[in-house]
């Protein structure tokens, strides 16, 4: 019985794959906006904040700051980029590393570009389903006045962001160390059992190094 768990990179693809089997789209959609953010800051860890005076930033643990965002869009645009084309004779993907960092950070944090009457944001994105490619509706992004407009399939997205972060792995996994990125996990259920054997073990102990004393006392 072992109560230390955790969750690897692999898993974490893995449990994008499930999300993706069970049409559980925005489980999947979270999950795949944070694969570049984990292999970002593996592939690129010189990618730091600096003050304007270039001295680097230091964070709580007196570590060099992630520049999180540099790290992300620098992955994506390397090696994501050629997994997101709509057709493989295109020479420029139908989303960048830019827009998806921005797509990230709207999906996770803010969710402001879905509000897609909001004419003050310049991206709008338009997430779709059953929409049988990578894009929704148009061949490629489309530009209204000022305002850009990106169309997405979830599943889509989530199947090319995975075969290319597995990509990665298989590339780079034996030169950089994924297990930094490991998510340690407790199971407390086999956690207490585990103490309850332990305390069990160590009662029958002492109860049996008493009777072997008690023996020779008797004696």
């Amino acid at each position: 019985m072992n109560s230390f768990k955790g969750f690897t990179f692999i898993d974490r693809i893995e449990e994008i794959e499930k999300n993706i089997e069970d049409k559980r789209w925005q489980s999947a959609l979270a999950l795949s906006l944070t694969l570049p953010d984990i292999l970002g800051g593996i592939a690129f860890p010189e990618l730091v904040k600096r003050y304007k005076d270039g001295k680097v930033k230091m964070d709580g643990r007196n570590n060099p700051t992630r520049d999180v965002g540099a790290q992300y869009m620098k992955w994506f645009d390397e090696y994501a980029a050629d997994f997101f084309k709509a057709n493989e004779s295109d020479k420029w993907p139908y989303i960048c590393g830019r827009r998806c960092y921005q797509l990230r950070c709207e999906f996770l944090h803010q969710n402001k570009g879905f509000h897609n009457e909001d004419v003050t944001i310049d991206t709008h994105f338009h997430l779709g389903l059953n929409c049988g490619t990578s894009l929704c509706n148009l061949d490629d992004g489309s530009s209204d006045g000022d305002i850009f407009h990106i169309r997405i399939d979830i599943e889509q997205f989530c199947i090319r962001m995975c075969r290319a972060a597995r990509a990665y792995y298989e590339n780079f996994h034996e030169q950089k160390e994924f297990d930094l990125y490991n998510t340690p996990v407790i199971d407390f259920l086999e956690w207490n059992l585990e103490k309850a054997e332990k305390k069990a073990e160590e009662e029958a102990k002492e109860d049996k190094k008493a009777g072997f004393f008690g023996f020779f006392k008797k004696k």
